[in-house]
């Protein structure tokens, strides 16, 4: 179960996860015994976890595309498992509607883009149907815990 001080401790780290255990027991009145205790059961429990984001392009990665894929009735966790060892799949998720998996992919060319859809989409057994779209702007891009709740 999640304390209140475990909430206040997440709004916290959301903002800035390289804060000292003695700047956040500072904001939170406590000890920094009780911040590093607390933020090590946070990770045990995989409450939270410690990622970098990075941004593609500064990598590299020109295109940025979601794919849009429906898929044979029982194939779901196969075709879902096959696209996430691909390296250019930066994301997968299983979701209800038109499509039963949506894909986030990062690519250094368009032929690159292309050679996945034509090469290693079109071979996975079980993918009935894609659609792709290139992502022109992203205007907001947050994971996590909302900054806003403390």
């Amino acid at each position: 179960m999640v304390s209140d001080f475990d909430t206040r401790l997440i709004a916290e780290l959301s903002q800035d996860a390289r804060q000292s255990s003695a700047e956040l027991a500072r904001k939170l009145n406590v000890s920094e015994t009780t911040v590093r205790r607390r933020i090590e059961r946070l990770e045990k429990d995989d409450i939270v976890k410690f990622k970098i984001t990075v941004d593609p392009a500064k990598l590299g990665y020109s295109i940025t595309a979601i794919v849009a894929i429906e898929v044979e009735l029982g194939k779901i966790d196969e075709v879902s498992d096959a696209l996430a060892s691909h390296p250019n799949v930066r994301y997968v998720c299983l979701c209800t509607g038109n499509h039963d998996i949506f894909v986030g992919t990062w690519f250094r060319s368009s032929k690159e883009l292309t050679d996945f859809i034509k090469n290693y989409l079109a071979k996975i057994h079980g993918l009935r149907k894609s659609e792709t779209f290139i992502i022109l702007d992203v205007k907001k891009d947050e994971v996590g815990w909302p900054g806003a709740v403390k």
